[in-house]
C-alpha cells in the first residue's frame, strides 16, 4: 500500500520510537523501501561544525545499514542541506514516496512541540499520507482494532478508502463520527461513507457526541489502537487541517500513532 516510505531522523529518543513503532508497521503498511533524512539545518553549519557534519553523515549511513537488515528491505540514507519540513518533502517527491512519517515531541498547549512544528507543518502541507509517531507512545497493541476519525464529507472520502484497504477483511476496526458543522452530511454520503468500509464484519460504528478530541483519543487509548486514521483538507500551510481544530487537537494529543491521508 505504502511501498516507499520517507522518514524525518534526528537521531533523538523521539526517532527511536519512530523506528520501533515501524518495524511493527511495516506489513501494515506494505512497506518494502525506506529512506531517512536528515536535514542539517543552518544553526548547525553557521558554526561551521564540519567533524559534527561528517560525525552525522556516518551516523545516518550506519542507521540505514543496520535498520535495512534488521528489517530486510532497501533502506537509504539521505543526508540534506537545509531546514527539515522542505527537505522531507522535497526528497518525498523526487523519490516518489507514497508516505512520509514523523515524530511527535510533545503534547503541551503552552509549548512548542511536533520537533519545533515539523510535524504540523508536514500535515498541513504534505499532499501523501503523513504517519505522526508521538514520542510519548502510549500501549498499543498490533492486533488492536484500527480507528477511523471521519465527519463523513467529501474531503474524508480517500482516508475512509485508505482505512478499509489497511483493515482488509478480517481486521477489527472502530469508526467514530464527528460532526461537521459546515458540512452537514447528506443520506447518500453517509450511504457511500458506509459503503467503503461495508465488506467488512468486524466493524463498530460510534457517534461522537461530545468533545471530538477527547473522545476520540480516550477512546483510541481504551481499545489501544495502533492507528488513528484521519482526512485531510488542503496542503495550504496556514489552511485547516483535517476536521478543522479537531483533526489538530488529535495530532497534539493522541498518544498513538496518527495517519493524516490527504482528500
Amino acid at each position: 500500500m505504502f511501498r516507499h516510505c520517507v522518514a524525518g531522523i534526528d537521531f533523538s529518543a523521539g526517532w527511536d520510537r519512530v523506528q520501533a513503532r515501524l518495524r511493527h508497521m511495516m506489513a501494515l503498511f506494505g512497506i518494502r523501501e525506506l529512506t531517512l533524512v536528515y536535514a542539517d539545518e543552518p544553526h548547525r553549519r553557521a558554526h561551521k561544525d564540519t567533524t559534527g557534519r561528517t560525525n552525522r553523515q556516518l551516523h545516518l549511513e550506519q542507521v540505514a545499514a543496520d535498520l535495512g537488515r534488521e528489517l530486510g528491505i532497501a533502506v537509504h540514507g539521505h543526508f540534506v542541506s537545509g531546514f527539515a519540513v522542505p527537505s522531507i518533502l522535497d526528497t518525498a517527491k523526487k523519490k516518489e514516496a507514497d508516505l512520509i512519517v514523523v515524530a511527535n515531541r510533545s503534547h503541551s498547549r503552552s509549548r512548542e512541540f511536533f520537533m519545533g512544528n515539523v510535524a504540523l507543518n508536514l500535515a498541513r502541507m504534505s499532499k501523501l499520507p503523513l504517519l505522526i509517531v508521538p514520542s510519548d507512545l502510549g500501549t498499543v497493541e498490533d492486533d488492536a482494532p484500527l480507528l477511523l476519525a471521519t465527519d463523513n464529507s467529501p474531503a474524508s472520502a480517500r482516508a475512509r478508502t485508505c482505512f478499509a484497504e489497511l483493515l482488509g477483511a478480517d481486521r477489527k476496526g472502530l469508526v467514530m463520527v464527528v460532526s461537521n458543522p459546515d458540512h452537514q452530511v447528506a443520506f447518500e454520503e453517509v450511504q457511500a461513507g458506509e459503503a467503503v468500509i461495508a465488506s467488512n464484519a468486524n466493524l463498530d460504528t460510534r457517534t461522537v457526541v461530545g468533545d471530538p478530541v477527547e473522545e476520540i483519543c480516550e477512546a483510541a487509548n481504551d481499545v489501544k489502537t495502533p492507528l488513528i486514521v484521519l482526512g485531510k483538507r488542503g496542503t495550504n500551510p496556514i489552511a485547516e487541517l483535517p476536521l478543522g481544530s479537531t483533526a489538530e487537537g488529535i495530532c497534539r494529543h493522541a498518544t498513538n500513532p496518527v495517519l493524516l491521508v490527504p482528500s
